[in-house]
Order: structure tokens, then C-alpha cells, then sequence
């Protein structure tokens, strides 16, 4: 059993009242690797972004819909980075 620990940045595309602005999310994540294979259920991660700064663009914006939209494109980045192994 190995564990295995990446960093990783994620861009996030985000369009609101006709702005795109993306996003550039710093994930670390680590993860089980037990013989030659990934474990599933042992991903933990941290995700840094500037949340104040994209509030401060888009006052009226979902805080709750946006950490979700984050939270997807970290899962999505992450799985096919462990697919790729």
C-alpha cells in the first residue's frame, strides 16, 4: 500500500451576464494505490481558490452553486488524472 499525494490546478470556466472568467483552482489531493491500482473511496483533497474575488465580480452569484460547480470540475480533473495512470 502506497499513498500518493498531487498537486494539480484546475481551471474553472465561469459565465455570468455575459463575462467569462476563469478560474484557476490549486488542488492537492491524495490518494491509495495498493497494487498498481487506485482504491477507491480514499481521495481526500484541499482546493484553494479566490472565492472573495469572484464574489466581489459577481456580487448576486450563488456561493453554494458555485462551490458546487468547483467541487465538479475538481472531481472531474482528479478522476481522469487517476484514470491516466
Amino acid at each position: 500500500m502506497v499513498w500518493v499525494v498531487d498537486k494539480k490546478t484546475v481551471r474553472h470556466l465561469l459565465e455570468r451576464d455575459g463575462k467569462l472568467l476563469e478560474i484557476p483552482i490549486r488542488v492537492k489531493f491524495e490518494y491509495e494505490y495498493k497494487e498498481g491500482r487506485f482504491v477507491p473511496g480514499t481521495i481526500k483533497t484541499e482546493k484553494l481558490y479566490n472565492k472573495k474575488g469572484v464574489i466581489k465580480r459577481f456580487p448576486n452569484i450563488d456561493v453554494d452553486d458555485l462551490d458546487e460547480q468547483i467541487q465538479k470540475s475538481v472531481d472531474r480533473d482528479i478522476k481522469d488524472h487517476i484514470t491516466l495512470r
